[in-house]
C-alpha cells in the first residue's frame, strides 16, 4: 500500500511538472564590459559567442567578423556601419570598433539580427538581452581614463586636425610645410615628415571620423579611420585603407602626434 502511494504521489509530481508552461530552465548572465561610443552601447565580440550562442570568426589581417547562428550569417568589418547578413547589406547604427585591442560590435545590431528582445534601461545605463530563455544583463563600464570635460578634445578640434591630415596627401602644394602644421602637429610628426616620412596617399581623404576617441591617459587618445579604395578584381571583398592616430595633449591643446598607416582586404560590404 505504502509503495502504491508513493508512485501515485511521485507520478501526480512529474505530471504537474510536465504540465506547467515556462518552467523551462532559465540561464541569467551579466556583462560588465560594455562601452559607449557617440552614444550607442557597444560590447565585446567574445560576449557574443560566450552569451549569444553565436559561433564567431575573427580575422586578424582583415579585422573583419563572422558571426553564424541557426540561419543566420553575419559578417562584419573594424571601422565600417555596413554589415553582410545572409547576403544583404544592412547598415548598423554604429562601426565595429577596436578598443585597446579587443573587438567591439553595436550590441542593438546583432543582438537583434540573431532575433534576440532588447530592453535599455537610460537612468542605469544597462541593456537587458532575451533570447532562447537565456537573459543577459549589459552594464556600460567606468572610463578608465577620468578626463575633466574642459581637457577633452572637442569635435571642433578634432575636425581641424583630421582636415590638416588630409591635406598631407597633396604636400607638393604645401610651402613652410612646419609653420603651417606648428599649430596642428606635434614637432615629432612634422619632422619626421620633413624625413620624408607620407601621412596618407596620395588624393586618399578620410573625412569626419566615425569611430570614438580612445583616451589612454589624461593626455593622449587613439583614433582610426579607414578608407575604401576600391574592389578588388574579383569583387567579393574591398581594398581598405587604415589610418591609426595619435594625439598628444600638451600646454592647453590637442594635436596630432603619430600616424601609422595599414592596408586591408575586408568583405565586400556594399561601398
Amino acid at each position: 500500500m505504502f509503495k502504491k502511494v508513493v508512485s501515485v504521489c511521485v507520478a501526480s509530481v512529474l505530471f504537474g511538472i510536465m504540465a506547467v508552461p515556462g518552467l523551462a530552465k532559465t540561464n541569467r548572465a551579466e556583462i560588465h564590459t560594455g562601452v559607449i561610443v557617440n552614444n550607442r552601447v557597444l560590447i565585446p565580440l567574445r560576449a557574443v559567442s560566450q552569451h549569444l550562442g553565436a559561433k564567431v570568426q575573427w580575422d586578424t589581417y582583415s579585422k573583419s567578423i563572422l558571426l553564424t547562428k541557426n540561419d543566420k550569417k553575419i559578417a562584419l568589418a573594424v571601422n565600417f556601419k555596413n554589415a553582410i547578413v545572409n547576403d544583404y547589406v544592412e547598415s548598423m547604427d554604429s562601426p565595429v570598433e577596436l578598443i585597446h585591442a579587443t573587438a567591439y560590435v553595436p550590441l542593438r545590431f546583432v543582438s537583434q539580427t540573431l532575433g534576440a528582445e532588447l530592453q535599455w534601461n537610460k537612468e542605469a545605463k544597462q541593456a537587458t538581452v532575451s533570447l532562447d530563455n537565456h537573459h543577459i544583463m549589459v552594464s556600460v563600464q567606468p572610463d578608465s581614463v577620468q578626463i575633466p570635460d574642459a581637457e577633452k578634445l572637442t569635435q571642433a578640434r578634432l575636425n581641424e586636425l583630421l582636415t590638416k591630415l588630409d591635406e598631407t596627401s597633396n604636400m607638393p602644394d604645401i610651402k613652410q610645410i612646419r609653420a603651417y602644421f606648428k599649430p596642428y602637429f606635434t614637432e615629432q610628426l612634422i619632422q619626421s615628415i620633413l624625413d620624408g616620412q607620407q601621412l596618407q596617399g596620395e588624393g586618399v581623404q578620410f573625412g569626419a571620423a566615425e569611430t570614438g576617441i580612445h583616451y589612454t591617459s589624461r593626455t593622449t587618445a587613439t583614433l582610426s579611420q579607414s578608407y575604401v579604395l576600391g574592389n578588388t578584381l574579383t569583387g567579393d571583398s574591398h581594398y581598405v585603407y587604415d589610418r591609426n592616430v595619435e594625439l598628444l595633449y600638451s600646454r592647453g591643446i590637442w594635436k596630432v602626434h603619430k600616424i601609422k598607416v595599414y592596408l586591408r582586404n575586408i568583405p565586400y560590404l556594399g561601398y
